[in-house]
């Protein structure tokens, strides 16, 4: 979402005063709920979120003829799936087994 910095226009001051490092933290009852920031900024800190999820969650690798990874969750969950799908295929149903 973008604002015009027109219809932030009380706070314009306090938004030139920012530096490279500084952010303006914006007060909603008594509590803080917003923040601005230089791009600058943000950008590191998402580039720094990504680096620290992608460290936290093991890739898996497929062998196939394509580069394909998944998240572990990813794996994970699709493993589940293939698991139940071979179970209610294959294995037999305890009324039949007499």
């Amino acid at each position: 979402m973008n604002i015009d910095i027109e219809k932030v226009e009380n706070i314009r001051e306090d938004l030139e005063d920012l530096g490279q490092n500084d952010v303006l933290f914006i007060e909603e009852n008594g509590n803080q709920r917003y923040v601005v920031m230089p791009i600058e900024m943000y950008d590191a800190i998402e580039d720094a979120a990504l680096m620290v999820s992608s460290l936290s969650m093991p890739q898996v690798k497929i062998a196939s003829s394509e580069d394909f990874e998944l998240s572990y969750d990813e794996y994970e969950r699709i493993k589940k799936q293939i698991l139940d799908a071979v179970e209610r295929t294959l294995m037999p149903k305890p009324e039949k087994l007499n």
